[in-house]
C-alpha cells in the first residue's frame, strides 16, 4: 500500500523535474541555439499529452506487450521519417520546376490540411478532458461546449489578426510545455521505483490478444505523429539540420513513450475493476502516484495542447495563404470543420480518424520519395519507401478506434 510519503515524493520529484527541465531549456544559450530551435518544433508536436491520455488504454488492451507495441508504432513513425528526410533532401531543390513531383506534393499538402483539421479537434477534446480531471467532472456535453467555445474564439481572434500574438506566446511556452509532459512521466517512473524497492512490484495476467486488438493499436498512430513539422520549416533551417533534428526528436519521444508505457503496467495489470479500455482510463492512475497528479496533468495539458492547437491552426493558415487564400478566410476554413468534429465525433473515433488521415498523408509522402529514388535508380530506397507506403495503407484501411 502506497503511503502519503510515497505519493508526496513521487509528485514532488515530478514537479522538480518540470522546474529543472524548464530552467535548462530557457537558458539564453539554449533558446538561441539553431539546433534546439529546429529540434523543439517536431518534438513539441510529437510529445503533446495525447500519449499520456491514451497509454493506459493501450495497457488495458494488450497488457504486458504494451511497451513493445508502442516501440513498434514509434519505429513505423521513424520509417516515415526517412521518407520525409528523403523528400527534404531531394524534393525541395526541385520544388519550383513543376511536373509530377510538384503535383504529388500539392495533393500531400491538401491531405495534411485535412489531417490537421482532425488533429485540432483531437487536441481540443484531449485538452477539455484533462481540464475536467481535477474536478471529478466527466461530462461529454461539457467537453463539447468548452471545445466549441475555444475554437470559436480562435476563429474570431484569427480573423481579427490576433493569431500572431497567440502563436508567439505559444512559442515562448514550448519549453515549459515539454518540461511539464516530462515531469508527469518522471512522476510515474518514481512511483514504480518506490514499488520495486518496497517489494510490491508485480504484474497480473494480461488480456488475450487477437486481430481486433492489433487493429485498434495501429488505429492509434496519430499519437506518435508530429515529426512532419520538420518538413515545413525550411524558411528558417537548412535541410541537413532539419533531418538531423527530426531524428533527435523522434529518438527522444520514442524513449519517453516506451518508458511511460512500462511504468503503467503496474497500475493496470491486473486491470482495476470498472476501468474502460479507452482514453478515460488515465483517471484511474491518479491514485497510484498521488492525489496531486491531476494537477500536474492539467499543467501539462493547458500548455502543450493549447500550443498545439494554436500552432497547427497558424501553420496551416500559412499554407493556405501560400495557395492564395486570404488570411482572414483561412481560419473558418480550418476551424469550422474542427468544430463539427468536436460536436459529432467521440474522442476515440477522432484519434482513429486522425490516424487514418495522417496515414494517407504519409502514404503520399512515401510514394513521392519512392518516385524520386527511382529517378536516381536507387532501387533499395525505392523498395524501402514502397514498404513504408504499404504500412501506411495498412493503418489507413485496417485501423480501428478504441
Amino acid at each position: 500500500m502506497r503511503t502519503d510519503s510515497d505519493q508526496f515524493i513521487a509528485v514532488g520529484i515530478g514537479f522538480l523535474t518540470i522546474l529543472a527541465v524548464a530552467y535548462a531549456l530557457y537558458r539564453p544559450r539554449v533558446q538561441q541555439s539553431k539546433e534546439y530551435q529546429a529540434t523543439v518544433v517536431p518534438l513539441a508536436n510529437i510529445m503533446d499529452v495525447g500519449f499520456i491520455l491514451f497509454s493506459p488504454a493501450i495497457v488495458l488492451l494488450v497488457g504486458f506487450r504494451a511497451p513493445f507495441f508502442m516501440l513498434g508504432i514509434c519505429l513505423v513513425a521513424i520509417a516515415d521519417g526517412f521518407a520525409m528526410a528523403y523528400n527534404i533532401r531531394h524534393y525541395e531543390p526541385i520544388a519550383g520546376e513543376g511536373g509530377r513531383p510538384v503535383r504529388i506534393e500539392r495533393v500531400a499538402e491538401w491531405s495534411l490540411l485535412g489531417a490537421s483539421m482532425v488533429n485540432i479537434a483531437y487536441y481540443t477534446m484531449i485538452l477539455m478532458t484533462l481540464i475536467q480531471l481535477p474536478f471529478d467532472w466527466n461530462s461529454v456535453n461539457g467537453r463539447t461546449v468548452m471545445g466549441v467555445a475555444l475554437l470559436a474564439v480562435l476563429v474570431v481572434v484569427g480573423m481579427r489578426g490576433g493569431m500572431d500574438w497567440l502563436n508567439n506566446l505559444g512559442n515562448r511556452t514550448t519549453a515549459f510545455n515539454l518540461a511539464a509532459v516530462i515531469g508527469v512521466v518522471v512522476a510515474f517512473l518514481v512511483a514504480n521505483v518506490q514499488e520495486m524497492l518496497g517489494g510490491r512490484w508485480g504484474l497480473g495476467p494480461s488480456p488475450e490478444m487477437g486481430t481486433e486488438e492489433i487493429r485498434k493499436m495501429i488505429g492509434l498512430f496519430a499519437i506518435v505523429q508530429g515529426f512532419e513539422a520538420s518538413r515545413y520549416i525550411g524558411v528558417r533551417f537548412g535541410a541537413e539540420r532539419r533531418v538531423s533534428t527530426m531524428r533527435i526528436a523522434q529518438t527522444i519521444s520514442t524513449i519517453v513513450f516506451v518508458v511511460f508505457m512500462f511504468t503503467l503496467l503496474l497500475a493496470f495489470l491486473p486491470p482495476p475493476p470498472g476501468v474502460p479500455a479507452d482514453g478515460s482510463a488515465i483517471f484511474a492512475v491518479a491514485g497510484l502516484v498521488g492525489d496531486a497528479l491531476p494537477w500536474l496533468l492539467l499543467l501539462a495539458a493547458l500548455g502543450s495542447q493549447t500550443s498545439a492547437i494554436i500552432g497547427a491552426t497558424s501553420s496551416r493558415s500559412d499554407m493556405l495563404v501560400s495557395n492564395k487564400v486570404p488570411r482572414t478566410t483561412t481560419f473558418p476554413i480550418i476551424l469550422i470543420p474542427a468544430i463539427l468534429l468536436v460536436i459529432f465525433v467521440d474522442i476515440n473515433v477522432a484519434v482513429n480518424l486522425a490516424s487514418r488521415v495522417f496515414a494517407a498523408y504519409f502514404t503520399i509522402q512515401a510514394s513521392l520519395a519512392a518516385m524520386l529514388a527511382s529517378r536516381k535508380q536507387n532501387w533499395w530506397a525505392v523498395a524501402g519507401f514502397v514498404g513504408v507506403a504499404l504500412m501506411m495503407l495498412t493503418i489507413l484501411i485496417f485501423g480501428l478506434p478504441l
